[in-house]
């Protein structure tokens, strides 16, 4: 007899035990769980090949289960034992061949506590092929496209099964090896597959644990541990991107405000004729109406490779003090390799905030500097200076609030790629 439609089972033409039949009339070979013959369906169930009693390998996941894709019912039909060996180490992992009479056959895949499901794809254009070879020859991790998405180098493999059971569309074989080089996409692993009679192209996603397992009739837990995978998706703050946003448009309101705050010298109520430094100490009076702003008391000068420290303190209506220090100015300037440079500045000022309106006296002194009777400067007083202060301060923490939210997203890009054989030596 061969395969059929409306076939539910099959005894075994080795063993004689009852094969549940669910692959539908495009499955080419059965292997007997209970025996290990390798049956050929399109040929009365004749006996290929035999692997034995093998031990099954780990997962909670068996065949005559359903579990739904993309709105489509799939059910498991095979059981695939895969391993990878490189060096010293070792990598096992299941893939069990699912079916549906409307989508054909799929892989739902189960490794390290982590459910994907792998379908092949036929529209990948096959010129853009990655090998191994070319892999060690890139100086840069190769990148490919696929459907507008952009998928990056993250692995070479050479697999083998090591372990058959149930029903598959082909006649697989015990040691059968495959050459994948994988590529990360940003939702779905794009991987190139050489066997040694074909190559295909295939597209791996990541299933969500619990959902699946209740789909599948198993509990969570029977997944055991999940390792980090690379497919793990990105878990954004509950409004994520209004929240980017908001930090971005306040950040960049609040430092342009900042800075024009900083720069406003608010209304000017002295402003002197060029002062030569020789002439210093001299004193200069003001008068401040507005206590509920800052005063800024700045220092203009015309210094050209030259440098001063002005010493400048600042008494009150009262008479007391009210604040007093130095500024050192200095600017110098020219060329260098045919091209022109300068450094520092030639302001410097004072601020404060006035306890009372009257008039107002600095008195300004040279302490040192390069020369101290070549070169001028202007006294120039201005009252009701915005505060920037706050402004800056908000920018700042907006603009950490901003890069944080970036940082975890390239963290977890980051994270995605940990596993990868890349090197750059």
């Amino acid at each position: 007899m061969s395969a059929t439609h409306g076939l539910s089972s099959i005894n075994c033409t080795s063993c004689g035990a009852g094969l549940s039949v669910l692959g539908g009339g495009r499955v080419r070979s059965h292997v007997c769980g209970y025996c290990g013959s390798v049956l050929d369906t399109q040929d009365n169930y004749k006996v290929l090949d035999s692997i034995g009693k093998r031990n099954h390998p780990s997962s909670p996941v068996q065949i005559g289960m359903t579990l739904t894709l993309d709105g489509v019912l799939f059910t498991v039909i095979g059981t695939l034992g895969v391993v990878e060996q490189y060096g010293s180490s070792t990598w096992r992992w299941v893939e069990h061949q699912i079916y549906s009479p409307t989508h054909g056959y799929l892989w739902l895949n189960f490794e390290d506590g982590n459910l994907t499901f792998t379908r092949k794809i036929r529209d990948y254009n096959m010129g853009h092929w990655l090998s191994p070879s070319t892999v060690e020859r890139a100086e840069t991790p190769p990148v490919r496209a696929y459907q507008g998405e952009r998928y990056k180098y993250y692995e070479t493999s050479m697999t083998q099964i090591d372990f058959m059971e149930g029903e598959f569309n082909w006649v697989p074989k015990l040691g059968e090896r495959k050459e994948v080089v994988s590529l990360l996409g940003p939702h779905a692993m794009l991987s190139l597959v050489r066997s040694a009679t074909e190559r295909e192209v295939e597209l791996t996603r990541l299933l969500p644990r619990a959902e699946t397992a209740a789909d599948l009739g198993i509990e969570e837990r029977a997944l055991g541990h999940a390792e980090p995978h690379p497919l793990t998706p990105f878990k954004q703050i509950s409004e994520e991107p209004a929240i980017r946003k908001a930090l971005l448009v306040t950040m960049v309101v609040a430092l342009l405000l900042g800075l024009v705050f900083w720069m406003s010298g608010g209304q000017r109520v002295l402003s002197t004729p060029d002062i030569p430094l020789a002439s210093l100490p001299e004193s200069y009076e003001f008068e401040i109406d507005n206590t509920a702003q800052l005063v800024r008391v700045q220092f203009d000068t015309a210094f050209q490779n030259q440098w001063a420290e002005l010493a400048a303190e600042i008494v009150g209506p009262d008479g007391q003090p009210v604040i007093a220090g130095a500024r050192t100015i200095s600017y110098y300037s020219g060329r260098s390799g045919g091209e022109s440079w300068s450094e520092g500045s030639r302001r410097g000022s004072f601020l404060f905030r006035p306890t009372e309106p009257g008039t107002y006296r600095v008195r300004v002194e040279q302490l040192q500097g390069s020369s101290t009777d070549i070169g001028q400067f202007r006294v120039n007083v201005g009252q009701g200076k915005p505060v920037a202060f706050w402004l800056f301060w908000l920018a700042i923490l907006s603009g950490l609030g901003f890069a944080g939210l970036i940082a975890r997203r390239a963290a977890h890009a980051s994270r995605r790629f940990a596993g990868s054989d890349w090197s750059d030596d």
